[in-house]
């Protein structure tokens, strides 16, 4: 009798699959759509990043930095919608925060389980200002550029710059509370010195030993280097950048999610890396904490037009043209933009 039904009915089991079918379909896409329940902390994923508090942002790392690995941390991270599960981050998604003064800029997420906090473990995110905060010198008197010693050749950069005092000293007051009160403080390292590319016993560094000629400072808000970047930073005969330097220039910390999957390379345009001083509208060169181990006590910095250069030159024609006179050099005593990263 059940069988006479269904001959009957054909068009009503044709239907009834059909529904099934695409009930199927819609249960699929919201799975694959939305985020895991597998994060740990009480907030609730959201679709963008200017949706969270920074209070909802630091225990969103906090759970991210107990990982075991980075490919766990970025889906952890995809699980509150900050990335992508490739780990490439939404290059749209910005929060502004206002400074004391009534300045407003834009901050980005730059990395996710990249840097390590100076009270151990992983920070699990970094982010990057998407505007210049203001134009501030290096050293306002050229010859502190090497610290202690006022001699071209010294050896200080990033750690005894007049840059890296304002930054604790002075810009992270003018951040908002509610920011700067989550910042931890992490490890970055810096080029103190040409060495050879060497770890302290002479020959290849172990993992997670700085190479000769590298030292690391413990900071909250700073500048970013080249390799954070770049990546592996190449020779360039054009620039003066040899061999021995690039080993150098290369272990100042590994390159961030953000600008691995935006395709930035060193001596290379990248709109990703073309910066404004916040309210203004001119492209702005902009300071890295990369010493110039080529010439004296100067800095590398960021082009107009994006390309990471040497102190050479303000944009990449001093790469593209030999014969190519460059109006600015990375002078430590001239004001260029000031684009500082910070954990959480």
């Amino acid at each position: 009798m059940l069988g006479e039904w269904a001959r009957e009915n054909t068009w009503v089991l044709a239907i009834a699959a059909v529904a099934a079918v695409l009930l199927a379909m819609v249960i699929a896409f919201v799975v694959v759509n939305s985020p895991s329940d597998t994060h740990r902390s009480d907030v609730e994923p959201r679709h963008s990043l200017a949706e969270y508090s920074w209070e909802d942002l630091s225990a969103i790392s906090a759970d991210i930095a107990q990982c075991g690995s980075e490919s766990e941390a970025i889906m952890r991270a995809a699980d509150y919608w900050l990335c992508r599960e490739n780990g490439s981050i939404d290059e749209t998604q910005a929060k502004a925060i206002e400074l004391a003064d009534g300045t407003t800029v834009s901050v980005a997420l730059a990395g996710v389980w990249h840097d390590t906090r100076t009270d151990g473990g992983k920070a699990g995110l970094t982010f990057a200002l998407v505007d210049a905060v203001s134009t501030h010198a290096m050293n306002e008197e050229s010859e502190k550029a090497n610290g202690s010693s006022a001699s071209p050749g010294g050896s200080g950069g990033w750690d005894a710059s007049e840059m890296r005092s304002w930054l604790q000293r002075e810009l992270l007051s003018e951040l908002p509370e509610d920011l700067s009160s989550q910042i931890v403080s992490v490890q970055k390292r810096y080029a103190s010195g040409a060495g050879a590319g060497t770890g302290s016993s002479g020959s290849e560094p172990s993992p997670g030993e700085p190479a000769d000629g590298v030292a690391e400072t413990s900071d909250k808000l700073w500048l970013f280097s080249a390799s954070e970047l770049c990546g592996n930073i190449p020779a360039n005969d054009i620039v003066g950048v040899d061999e021995e330097m690039t080993r150098v220039y290369s272990d100042e910390g590994a390159q961030y999610q953000r600008f691995q999957h935006g395709g930035v390379q060193a001596f290379v345009p990248s709109e990703l890396l073309q910066r404004t001083v916040a309210g203004k509208e001119k492209a702005c060169t902009w300071w890295l904490r990369t010493k110039t181990l080529e010439s004296g006590d100067g800095f590398w910095l960021v082009g107009t037009d994006g390309t990471v250069l040497n102190g050479t030159g303000e944009d990449s024609r001093v790469v593209e043209d030999p014969d190519y006179k460059p109006k600015e050099v990375g002078n430590p005593d001239q004001a260029r933009g000031v684009v500082v990263g910070f954990c959480l």
